[in-house]
């Protein structure tokens, strides 16, 4: 059994919190920020009932820009969770643990 106090102690595993928190922390003021705004701009003023073009309003606009916001940061999500995932392994592996071994 590994020593996790150790692991979480090296600058290996420091170094791949920090990047993670770097990147999730922005992208959850982001996604919730623009996901509060919308319920609030909807519910308090009328900004969003301008027309954009023909019939389409402002605020079909804006909701599917969070459909699109959601599906990009999912994308960027994973692509950075499979570098997180390559740093994790390495660290576990600097303390020769294994988890293939373990199953």
């Amino acid at each position: 059994m590994p020593d996790f106090e150790k692991i979480e102690n090296s600058s290996s595993f420091r170094e791949l919190m920090r990047r993670k928190k770097r990147f999730l922390i922005p992208t959850t003021i982001l996604f919730l920020g623009l996901y509060l705004l919308f319920n609030i701009v909807i519910s308090y003023t009328d900004w969003l009932n301008a027309t954009f073009i023909g019939d389409i309003t402002w605020v079909w606009v804006f909701a599917f820009g969070l459909f699109a916001m959601t599906w990009i940061l999912v994308t960027i999500y994973m692509k950075r969770a499979a570098k997180f995932d390559e740093m994790a392994k390495n660290t576990l592996k600097e303390f020769e643990y294994d988890e293939e071994e373990t199953k």
